[in-house]
């Protein structure tokens, strides 16, 4: 059985080794004092784990409504991975969700292009028959009618 998550293809699209790191929301989440006096390592661990802290108060909430988006007995096949894979995994699946987003959005663009020419555009006509068939009893060559 093949893993739900797992990568059907690889991508080769840049010849860097290693994704640089996004410094776009650290001044969101960081004070400029921290932005100066901490380096990007450890700023990442901390962002990291703050994400996973967050995460794991989400499943808690879950877990007090009582509801469970996926069972149990089906996440038992993922029970002791590594956490780096389950990152990778989890960056490809976001990657893959950004990708049909845009796929989406570009999908309705032209749907709602497409539906706005159409209402601007006044009915066809009807087909107009020519005069010399109007009123003109047809018969074939067999002789019925």
């Amino acid at each position: 059985m093949a893993h739900p998550y797992a990568r059907l293809y690889t991508r080769r699209e840049s010849t860097k080794r290693r994704k640089m790191w996004n410094h776009a929301l650290e001044k969101m989440i960081f004070t400029p004092e921290e932005l100066s006096t901490m380096g990007a390592p450890h700023r990442r661990t901390i962002y990291t784990s703050s994400l996973e802290a967050h995460i794991d108060r989400l499943h808690e909430q879950l877990l007090d409504y009582n509801l469970f988006p996926v069972s149990f007995e089906s996440l038992e096949c993922f029970r002791g991975l590594n956490c780096k894979t389950a990152k990778s995994m989890v960056a490809g699946l976001q990657l893959d969700a950004a990708e049909l987003r845009l796929k989406r959005l570009e999908l309705e663009r032209a749907s709602t292009a497409l539906r706005n020419t159409l209402q601007q555009q006044p009915p066809a006509p009807a087909p107009r028959q020519p005069h010399s068939t109007l009123g003109v009893r047809r018969r074939s060559l067999d002789g019925a009618t």
